[in-house]
Formats: structure tokens, sequence, C-alpha cells
């Protein structure tokens, strides 16, 4: 069988067996796949000792006759990404982003743009250090990238897009509908603040770079609206709760000065 090659990110490795393990990755033309790395834990001839939690670098695969498990023959490493073992926060920023791919991408489909967004947002999760601002620009993007972007700017169910932000209350949110409904469409959903709401417009519609380099604060309640919202669209999109999400709210609960994320 043909050996398969793609620029590749861990996205997650399980000890399998004496020596093996079982390597989820996202590669940029084979969409998120897992494959079994014979040898692994031993190996650093073929891995380079390169699977660690978001690393990159190039995948050899080779498809396993009857099985969705691919074998992986060998990673070429090029980028470690070193400084995320040695910051908890920027580690746990890094395992929730790798849980959202795969938990989000559908398998086995070419996912060039999530691929070159997670490269990106770590990137700026080195340079610039962990952030509740590119998190939310990361979830966005990704969100828009897979056909899940929640609708902002108007109401998703009657389209009206001239909801105030004079009022203390103009919309309500409902992932379930899509994201924000005005409140002529009445039905269930949360009331939103117009400063979340706009918060989260901003959000949408900035790049990881653009957002990296932006110093102006954001008050505790507005980001604490714009994670609590995310988290509720991503949360209609995956079966089961982020186990990383978990652990970022405890390394953000116990580090002091942690940003919110």
């Amino acid at each position: 069988m043909a050996v398969l090659e793609s620029p590749s990110i861990v996205l997650r490795a399980i000890d399998f067996g004496e020596s093996d393990r079982v390597i989820t990755m996202l590669a940029r033309t084979l969409g998120c796949v897992s494959a079994l790395a014979r040898g692994a834990r031993k190996s650093q001839k073929r891995f380079s000792g390169g699977l660690g939690l978001c690393a990159m670098g190039t995948a050899a695969f080779r498809e396993r006759g009857g099985s969705e498990l691919l074998t992986l023959e060998r990673f070429e490493l090029s980028d470690q990404h070193a400084s995320l073992s040695g910051d908890v926060l920027r580690m746990a920023h890094a395992a929730y982003a790798a849980e959202l791919l795969s938990k989000l991408c559908a398998p086995r489909q070419s996912e060039p743009g999530c691929f070159d967004l997670m490269k990106a947002f770590l990137d700026v999760l080195e340079t610039n250090g962990p952030g509740a601002a590119s998190l939310r620009v990361f979830e966005l993007a990704l969100l828009d990238q897979l056909g899940f972007a929640p609708v902002l700017d108007a109401s998703a169910v009657c389209g009206r897009d001239d909801l105030s932000v004079g009022s203390e209350i103009d919309a309500r949110w409902s992932p379930e509908r899509g994201g924000i409904v005005c409140l002529g469409c009445g039905g269930r959903g949360r009331s939103m603040r117009p400063i979340v709401r706009l918060a989260l417009v901003r959000y949408a519609s900035s790049s990881l770079s653009e957002i990296a380099g932006d110093k102006d604060e954001i008050r505790p309640d507005v980001a604490a609206g714009c994670r609590d919202a995310m988290a509720e669209i991503i949360a209609s999109h995956v079966s089961a709760p982020l186990r990383s999400l978990e652990f970022l709210a405890k390394m953000e609960s116990t580090l002091p000065g942690a940003a919110e994320s």
C-alpha cells in the first residue's frame, strides 16, 4: 500500500501495549486521522522523539487493510513548540485547541484551513503567551472553517440586523437556533448584553495576528460573557464534555495572575 505523506500536528497520543502509541493527528491533506505508531515509546529514529502534544512535522502514513487506524511509518519533526512544556497555562490552551480539533473535525476529511489555523494559534501562543482574546478568535475561526459559525450580527431566525446597542438587553443567545436571535423572535435562549455580543462580533472579524498585538483590555465581566457563550455553542456540536476545558479552568483558578480564558 502506498505511503501517504502530509504536514501534521499531533493532537493526542495514547500508550498502547508495551511500546506502541496510538496517535491522533491533524494532517493538512488528510484531515483528522488516528494511526498506530509501532515502537514509538522506544524508537528515536523513525519518530525523532517528537510525538508530544502539538508537535508539528511531516508524517508518513500507511493504510492498514480493513482498519480505520492507519500505521504511522515515521514522523519528521519540524517544530516541537518547546515553550508549551515549560508553561502549564500555555499547555492548557494548546490542549484545549487540540481537543476541539479532534472532536469537531470529521475523520479523514481534508481541512487545510483548520491546519493553518492551528499552526497560527500555536505560533501566537508561543510568541505572545495565552490570552482569552486569542482563544475566542481561534474558537470562532474554527467554527467558521467547519461551517458551524454562529450568527452574531443579525437575528439567526428572522435576519433582523438593526439590533439596538443602547438598551441593556437587545438579543438572546440561542445556540440551538444558530446564535443571536432578536427579542421579537421569542422562544428559548438567555439574554445577552450588547457589549458581549459586540465583543464576539469583533473577535469573529479579527485574525489571530491582529488580536495578539491588541493591548486593549476587555472587562472581566465581558470576557466571562464571551467565554460562556462560546462554551455553549461548542457544547452543541460535541457529543461529550471537553476534558481539557476542565483542566484549563483549574489552571486559571490556581495560577496567580492567570488571564480569564
